[in-house]
């Protein structure tokens, strides 16, 4: 089934719309060991890319932006280049959330977050708990112990602007 939805989009990238689906699909490859395991370094992702260059659509930054969801974002945190580095995390709480993070468990809204996709568990570390405002996300890496993100202050919480996809496939 993944090779043919990869063909289907080489196939229409080929063929005429190619222009207008490259700028809303992108197909790139994971870079980091921050989303382990559900995400291995090299593997190809879908990703629904950001229309915040370009006339809004179906919502501030072109994509719905759901718990649960792995989205991509530009960061501070610098690279050994000196660049920022584009990072790959999954949203935890979105505006009017209040996340946080005891015991090694992440809960939401006082609800503890039933996560499979963690690598390790019960290493999210401590963190009080904060409201998450309109326009944010909270975002963690999956592999916890490895993965720069919200918990840090060079990440932070990261505006639904600065998003610049959403993965919707692997393979």
């Amino acid at each position: 089934m993944k090779r043919w939805i990869a063909f289907f989009l080489a196939a229409v990238l080929g063929i005429g719309g190619g222009a207008a689906l490259a700028v809303f699909f992108q197909i790139t490859q994971v870079t980091d060991s921050s989303m382990m395991p559900g995400f291995e370094q090299g593997q190809r992702v879908l990703v629904r890319c950001s229309t915040r260059d370009f006339e809004r659509l179906d919502s501030v930054a072109g994509f719905d932006v759901r718990r649960g969801d792995v989205v991509f974002f530009d960061s501070q945190v610098y690279a050994p280049t000196g660049e920022g580095k584009r990072m790959m995390k999954r949203v935890i709480g979105v505006g009017g959330d209040r996340v946080m993070i005891t015991c090694g468990r992440v809960y939401v809204n006082n609800a503890p977050l039933e996560e499979e996709y963690v690598f390790t568990e019960d290493i999210s570390g401590e963190m009080y708990e904060i409201s998450v405002p309109d326009g944010y996300v909270f975002v963690l890496g999956d592999n916890r112990a490895v993965s720069t993100d919200s918990r840090s202050e060079t990440v932070g919480l990261v505006r639904e602007d600065d998003l610049a996809g959403k993965v919707l496939y692997q393979w």
